[in-house]
């Protein structure tokens, strides 16, 4: 019952941090992340997979391609 979204462009830069959004209250909260936490991105690829997120690739912020997979774990 969670959308769970990552980075992002936001016109002028990029959104670093992971937003969530409750499907049933209707609310906006940011997640806490332990490990390794991935640059900011945009234009990349989310998937849920067991207990959190994976992400991969995407456009980073000196507008390289990136070609790396993240598994951020959040529930």
């Amino acid at each position: 019952n969670r959308l769970v979204v990552f980075g992002g462009d936001l016109a002028n830069s990029l959104d670093p941090a992971l937003h969530c959004f409750d499907l049933q209250r209707r609310r906006w909260s940011d997640l806490a992340v332990s490990g390794v936490f991935p640059p900011a991105r945009a234009y990349h690829v989310a998937i849920p997979y067991g207990g959190g997120v994976i992400i991969f690739g995407g456009v980073g912020s000196a507008d390289e391609f990136l070609n790396d997979t993240v598994l951020l774990r959040v529930w």
